[in-house]
């Protein structure tokens, strides 16, 4: 079974990487107004995106009330204030909630753009001045790429327990062998 422990590690290196921390908490804290405001349309927008492809769809249909309750509840938390391990955990819930169904990880990736471009519309709307908009649009784009982080991170764990529980074979293994680097021809 996986210990979330080294993906959350994984998490918070990020984190660093991008620069995440105090000051794109207060701006994203700033922002949970607008989310209520455009919340809702950038949700029927983000539904109505994945009607249009039949695999998307058939994961949806007949769920899309719940769904969307589901997806303001996740974008206010995108600006809840709290990034830490309960943040992390909720989101590797959702990556393994999509794992369950079958809904391959190329959808999440896609489907997040539209979740950033609608928000930077309504950022640049709302914003007293370009910097703010900036400083907004950046913690939002950072918070977005985490997100997409754990979700993906519970994809590959997936994976893996899958390949390990299939082969038989020790996880460090498989991971292992997945580290060799290929030849070149």
């Amino acid at each position: 079974m996986v210990d979330t422990d080294k993906a959350f590690q994984t998490f918070e290196t990020v984190k660093t990487l991008l620069e995440f921390g105090p000051n794109d908490e207060v701006e994203l804290g700033k922002m949970t107004d607008l989310i209520e405001r455009h919340g809702p349309k950038i949700t029927d927008e983000f539904y109505s995106s994945l009607a249009k492809f039949p695999d998307t769809a058939k994961q949806v249909e007949g769920r899309v009330d719940a769904l969307k309750a589901t997806h303001r509840a996740w974008m206010r938390g995108l600006v809840g204030g709290d990034y830490g391990r309960g943040y992390f955990d909720s989101r590797w819930r959702i990556g393994l909630a999509h794992v369950r169904i079958g809904l391959d990880p190329f959808w999440v990736e896609s489907v997040m753009s539209i979740i950033r471009s609608h928000m930077a519309v309504a950022i640049a709307t709302e914003s007293a001045d370009a910097a703010e908009a900036g400083r907004r649009q950046a913690a939002f784009t950072k918070i977005c790429d985490l997100d997409l982080l754990v979700i993906n991170l519970s994809y590959g764990e997936d994976r893996l327990d899958r390949l390990t529980e299939f082969t038989g074979m020790k996880r460090n293994l498989i991971e292992n062998i997945i580290r060799i680097p290929r030849k070149t021809s």
